[in-house]
């Protein structure tokens, strides 16, 4: 992406994205071997092999969902375990999802101080300059980030990215069952619980870059299996915009997801990965494996935007 001064706000990239594809939805790109068609490891013994049929099984997913859906969130882990690679794997994959008009949020989940940070901030959404250019690595739209070191240790990450309209998302109330171990704790004072703390940080740090939207480019990572608790966020974040995984096969229902919006219809998107990467399996097998990937995931993307949008018809949260 240009660095021109013309690059718009991230969270309005975003927004526009919704509302073209009247879709809250964002696909997660998990390519574990386990769960790849085996097709696609026919032959396989070693990274490279590996990287590659993951990058091929993600390319077909893209392909599948890239009319219907906001963006598109890689888990970087999951390519990163193959090495070079698989580093090779997932920059191909960001760069096909931006071909076909998508989004990339990278679920990358950095933590860091100073130029540690900086350098995440450079792989992630920004670039390196080298001999007078600027060479972009992954050049994410945003990328997920951990709060755990502190609002000075997210800075660098603004720093980088504001520049190009890139955005980041603050870990604040994850979708794992374990998350309320420590986000749920009691800070020192007894009067609310960490991830409320986390919150204020994410609307401190978010109010300083507005988009035309009404949203700031710091969002926060808002698990849908804990909707009890999205009333609480959404007001201790009004103007942040909310990457709420854990729909589909983590238990997280779409009636639940109208919580996490605010009463313009805005406000989040909601993640799912293997209800969607893992379709193919509930179809009738024969023909090729990466055209079956495609159709059954774009079948599975259209049925979960709209079961997402009946349920936001029926809260009078409707936006489209």
């Amino acid at each position: 992406m240009s660095s021109s001064n013309a690059v718009a706000h991230f969270t309005d990239r975003l927004i526009d994205r919704v509302i073209a594809t009247r879709s809250h939805l964002v696909v997660g790109l998990d390519p574990d071997l386990s769960e790849l068609p085996a097709e696609l490891l026919d032959g396989v013994d070693d990274l490279g092999g590996a990287a590659a049929a993951a990058g091929r099984f993600c390319v077909a997913l893209i392909d599948g969902v890239s009319e219907h859906v906001a963006a598109v969130k890689p888990q970087s882990a999951f390519f990163e375990q193959f090495g070079s690679a698989g580093v090779a794997a997932l920059e191909m994959v960001i760069a096909h999802a931006h071909s076909v008009g998508l989004l990339v949020i990278e679920d990358a989940k950095r933590g860091d101080i100073g130029s540690t940070m900086a350098a995440y901030a450079a792989t992630t959404i920004g670039s390196v300059r080298i001999g007078g250019r600027d060479l972009a690595a992954h050049d994410s739209d945003a990328v997920t980030v951990s709060p755990y070191l502190g609002p000075q240790s997210l800075e660098p990450m603004l720093e980088v990215g504001r520049p190009l309209g890139k955005g980041i998302f603050v870990l604040v109330r994850t979708s794992n069952p374990g998350s309320a171990e420590i986000q749920g704790d009691l800070t020192e004072l007894g009067s609310e619980p960490l991830y409320l703390k986390v919150a204020a940080m994410v609307a401190r740090l978010g109010a300083s870059n507005i988009g035309k939207h009404g949203y700031g480019d710091v969002g926060a990572v808002t698990g849908l299996t804990y909707p009890q608790e999205a009333p609480g966020l959404r007001a201790a974040m009004p103007d942040s915009y909310f990457l709420v995984p854990g729909l589909g096969a983590q238990g997280g229902k779409p009636e639940d997801f109208a919580e996490f919006l605010n009463g313009d219809g805005l406000g989040a998107v909601a993640a799912a990965s293997r209800s969607i990467s893992g379709a193919w399996r509930n179809a009738p097998q024969g023909g090729a494996i990466l055209d079956l990937v495609r159709t059954c995931s774009q079948a599975a993307t259209l049925a979960t935007s709209q079961s997402l949008n009946n349920a936001l018809e029926a809260a009078d949260r409707l936006r489209f």
